[in-house]
């Protein structure tokens, strides 16, 4: 809906215009790009600055380092009007929190608005030049981004929602339905119709308005396709065909004008016009209140916080319209009003940027292990550059995340202990580098969700692909890293690090494309893996995995993680006992026993081979915990450590790993 009004009124605009700029008639200024984008400046920019540079400001006080980050990282976004490319951009990343802990998740669809509004005049401007039939090319063009969709948004969903080129036809319903207007092609129907519909429904067809009953007809259409888009539809496969409901909704009512019965009575009345008013300042504020809410409180808030979220979003909306847009979107100087909004929403994409560079500035939390953690941070770089110097294409074909890099602690040659795999080994690098002596060293060779098994490839069959394409060179990737340990001698000691669920019945053996029976090839795999690395002289560490807290993570991180401030005791979790479980019941169980019970099966007859199960370290007396004994949150996510936990497991595992 809010594409086809936005569609409707932009193109009615531009249509207008664009009539006068090339009749050289009538009575309105002809169209100009530069007033327009002045004008969309002016109108857009007010609220969306009043609202980002508030929850910046509250967010310094509220939210957490990583959180801040975040929020900084979809403030540039936000900025620039293409939220919806970030978020596209984020799809599959598994280091990233749920959508409810994102307060400007919303503004993927004012980015897809402000594409189309940067391309459509252009387009419609060459179409006025070249004499096109500008309805012709709407409907071509909403075509094709229609097709286009379907065919997405069953094989890349992600992108059928956040493309701005796969959503365009809905703006485009509203554009076609402007040209009709402008030609006045509704009444002119109306008149031919009307008479025989005012025959079938009404008693006296003499006393009939043709119009305005084709209105009626429309209006209540319009609002049943909408009404059952509202309750009737679910997410799945959305939008493709389900959006025509909304969609033809939406156009229906516009197209029934402002005199049908439900337009006049149900949309025109003082309450609704007065929300309509304020609908676009309500659309900015409504979202990050509520996801500030689910923030402090590590979960859904209560009834009683939503409604004053919610009543606090519409006081907020009313203080902008009538007190922040007047002064910059109305009166004199204009295009110096426009400059300035340019200005100052460079500035908070900047300021969203250094946020997101800093880390979401750590010193605003007094934390006596920052220090650490800073220097850690600030060499990761140099060791990943001195990696890559050895295995130049890693960063470009893996994920690119903290925890899914090539690092080498010392130079080549003076490294003795390598971890391979995914980010569940790669987590280990941080804690692990704190504890070595002189001569020693820790090499890391890790990608996203790989499974360091050799000739494996997991999480590579097309589903996954399209959500996570960086899954395809894991096998490549572990392959180059297999090769880097077993040529370096100095290497005595390999530490394979694995999260189970991202290979659970989802592993091909590149080496048997015939074996498709999962165990099989886990079999296979760690048979290969542990020939090879012995007859290298290697000793070999099998990380059994952390606990994974999917269910109750943000919740513990809501009641435990101290924020910079202090949250009132209506907003913040009560939840201090879900940051532990029992060790029996941990998630992902399944998953992690099977890894251990083939690794230990095919390791019978080894005497080189090892087994570090973190479970060990992190639960004590049967039951495990994201806090350590001081009550300092261990996990950056609910399955990953923190540099903090990292930290924390070192000594266990380095224990392990010199004896």
């Amino acid at each position: 809906m809010f594409f086809v009004i936005s569609g409707f009124l932009i193109s009615t605009i531009i249509f207008k215009g664009m009539n006068e700029r090339m009749s050289g008639t009538g009575e309105s200024r002809p169209f100009s790009f530069i007033d327009f984008y002045s004008r969309r400046v002016r109108r857009i920019f007010p609220s969306l600055i009043f609202c980002l540079i508030t929850f910046l400001v509250l967010g310094w006080f509220v939210l957490l380092p990583d959180e801040y980050s975040l929020f900084g990282k979809h403030t540039m976004g936000a900025s620039a009007y293409v939220s919806n490319l970030l978020l596209w951009s984020e799809a599959g990343d598994y280091f990233q929190t749920a959508s409810q802990t994102k307060p400007l998740l919303h503004l993927w669809s004012l980015g897809i608005e402000e594409q189309f509004y940067l391309i459509w005049p252009l387009v419609l401007f060459i179409a006025y030049k070249l004499n096109f039939n500008i309805f012709t090319l709407a409907l071509v063009g909403a075509l094709a981004s229609f097709g286009f969709e379907l065919r997405s948004v069953h094989d890349n969903p992600t992108a059928a929602f956040y493309s701005p080129f796969l959503r365009f036809w809905e703006l485009m319903a509203g554009s076609l339905l402007a040209w009709l207007y402008k030609g006045e092609m509704f009444t002119g129907i109306a008149n031919k119709v009307g008479p025989y519909l005012s025959a079938v429904l009404q008693r006296d067809s003499s006393k009939s308005d043709s119009v305005r009953l084709c209105g009626n007809i429309l209006s209540v259409i319009g609002l049943a396709l909408i009404l059952t888009a509202v309750f009737a539809l679910d997410n799945k496969d959305f939008p493709g065909y389900k959006a025509l409901l909304p969609v033809m909704g939406a156009v229906l009512m516009i197209a029934a004008g402002k005199d049908a019965f439900l337009n006049r009575y149900l949309l025109s009345n003082r309450v609704m016009v007065w929300f309509g008013l304020i609908s676009y300042p309500l659309y900015i504020w409504h979202w990050p209140f509520l996801s500030f809410a689910w923030i402090v409180g590590g979960e859904m808030p209560q009834l009683k916080v939503r409604i004053g979220c919610v009543v606090l979003a519409v006081i907020m909306s009313a203080v902008t319209y009538y007190f922040v847009e007047p002064k910059l979107r109305w009166g004199r100087y204009g295009g110096y009003k426009a400059a300035g909004l340019l200005s100052v929403m460079v500035v908070i994409g900047v300021a969203g940027y250094s946020i997101e560079r800093h880390d979401g500035y750590t010193a605003r939390i007094e934390d006596p292990d920052q220090p650490v953690i800073d220097s850690i941070n600030k060499r990761f770089n140099d060791e990943n550059q001195r990696c890559l110097k050895e295995i130049p294409d890693w960063n470009r074909l893996s994920y690119n995340g903290d925890l899914t890099k090539c690092l080498l602690q010392r130079s080549p040659g003076k490294n003795t202990i390598a971890l391979i795999g995914d980010s569940h080994g790669g987590q280990l690098y941080a804690g692990l580098t704190l504890l070595t002596n002189e001569d020693e060293g820790v090499a890391a060779f890790v990608s996203g969700c790989s499974i360091p098994l050799i000739g494996l490839h997991s999480g590579a069959d097309p589903a996954h692909l399209k959500i996570a394409p960086y899954r395809a060179n894991t096998e490549h990737l572990m392959s180059e890293g297999f090769r880097y340990i077993l040529s370096h001698s100095n290497i005595k000691k390999v530490v394979l690090g694995h999260h189970p669920a991202c290979s659970w019945h989802n592993v091909v053996d590149t080496h048997n494309l015939n074996n498709h029976d999962f165990k099989s090839i886990l079999r296979d795999g760690f048979s290969r893996t542990y020939e090879a690395l012995t007859r290298a002289g290697k000793e070999i560490y099998i990380l059994l995995d952390n606990p994974s807290y999917f269910n109750s993570y943000q919740k513990c991180k809501a009641s435990a993680v101290r924020r910079p401030v202090g949250i009132p005791e209506f907003l913040s979790s009560k939840h201090t006992k879900i940051c532990s479980v029992k060790k029996l019941e941990r998630e992902l169980l399944e998953t992690i026993d099977n890894w251990s019970s083939i690794a230990h099966e095919t390791a019978v007859g080894y005497k080189n081979i090892h087994f570090i199960d973190l479970s060990e370290d992190l639960c004590k007396n049967g039951i495990c915990s994201m806090l350590d004994d001081r009550g300092n949150m261990l996990y950056r996510d609910p399955n990953h450590l923190s540099i903090k936990g990292s930290i924390y497991v070192g000594p266990f595992v380095m224990s392990k790993i010199r004896q």
